[in-house]
């Protein structure tokens, strides 16, 4: 594939050549990229769809109000051992997810992206990946937890190590500098790093949200449970992104969609499932009011199959969502519903009410 400078010097040598023409060879990857990145006619119109739409959504941690969590924290009556244990937990997995998600988009996919409005997405994903990891920060901050034992807890707690190197070596498979899109092998290994950012966004961070969630439906650390209720609406959004990308470079390259790669894909999902539910048993033990190992596995494998079916594939669990009320928050286009109180809510910039 011609690098960037080549396509751009090619160029001019077709001064007759209308843009309809040079929109139409875009594609997300392998496609004609001259690097100045022209979004006006569009080629992938959902990509700007979904960029414009986080640009309305934008918010701060600081506009999170934490008083409450605070004052509970401090109270030694308010949570007892095990639901101390399960937000620090969740709150070290996630702050290290999020990290590894910005220097993962930053490094890993934007660089072969050849469509100028995806590429835009994947850039604000990074800024909001960037920004989640600021608002955990925020919250150890303003719980005055260790930062050492939040962010260095994956060297302590094996499950958490574990989890965390899934998830690099699930992304590192296409993080050597050297490597190009432009080949069979290499195409479909790029497609399989797509669908593990749908794993990453859709699965892995789930079973903590739902720790959060469950906290704040038993009147705890409400705070927490916002700050992760804007994130989740972000992660929402980045997971169409990633689904939308799929699905695009399976109709601009499906000779990439094997049956092969299909059982292959299918078993990483199978495999996500399985460790996010082993991960959020080991937090929850026998359970916290409303959350059981039992319920969160059916509420895992209900995700799992939302996901696989995203992307044409057919559900491989049979279950249900043990959580109707959490059903508005995770899947919802931008539109909030207050499962307190059943009333429905905009998510719009800078706001979000309980």
């Amino acid at each position: 594939m011609s690098t960037k400078l080549e396509q751009y010097i090619q160029s001019k040598d077709n001064p007759n050549t209308r843009n309809a023409e040079i929109i139409n060879q875009r594609k997300i990857i392998n496609g004609k990229d001259d690097g100045l990145m022209q979004i006006s006619p569009l080629k992938h119109p959902w990509a700007d769809e979904l960029f414009r739409t986080m640009l309305k959504n934008t918010w701060m941690p600081q506009e999170v109000p934490l008083a409450k969590d605070v004052e509970m924290w401090n109270d030694p009556n308010a949570l007892n051992e095990r639901e101390r244990n399960v937000y620090k937990r969740s709150l070290a997995f996630v702050s290290n997810l999020d990290g590894l998600q910005t220097n993962n988009l930053v490094n890993n996919i934007v660089r072969h992206i050849t469509s100028p409005e995806v590429s835009l997405a994947i850039v604000r994903q990074s800024f909001e990946e960037a920004l989640h990891v600021h608002s955990y920060a925020t919250m150890v901050e303003a719980l005055g937890l260790d930062p050492d034992e939040i962010y260095g807890m994956y060297r302590r707690d094996m499950q958490l190590y574990s989890k965390n190197k899934t998830v690099l070596q699930a992304i590192s498979k296409i993080d050597d500098p050297l490597f190009k899109t432009g080949t069979f092998e290499n195409d479909q290994l790029f497609l399989e790093a797509c669908i593990s950012n749908i794993i990453l966004e859709g699965i892995y961070f789930y079973s903590a949200f739902l720790i959060f969630y469950v906290l704040r439906r038993n009147n705890k650390m409400p705070g927490s449970a916002e700050m992760i209720q804007f994130i989740n609406k972000d992660e929402d959004m980045h997971l169409r992104i990633f689904t939308h990308i799929t699905n695009t470079i399976k109709e601009e390259q499906p000779e990439l969609w094997t049956s092969d790669f299909q059982a292959r894909i299918r078993q990483n999902f199978i495999n996500a499932v399985e460790m996010e539910y082993n991960w959020g048993a080991t937090c929850i033990e026998t359970g916290i009011s409303g959350l059981t190992p039992s319920n969160l596995k059916e509420y895992l494998q209900f995700v799992g199959n939302m996901r696989l079916e995203s992307i044409g594939l057919a559900p491989e669990w049979n279950s249900n969502n043990p959580f109707p009320w959490i059903d508005e928050i995770t899947q919802s286009n931008m539109i909030e519903v207050n499962f307190f109180e059943g009333t429905v809510k905009e998510y719009s910039i800078g706001t979000l009410e309980w």
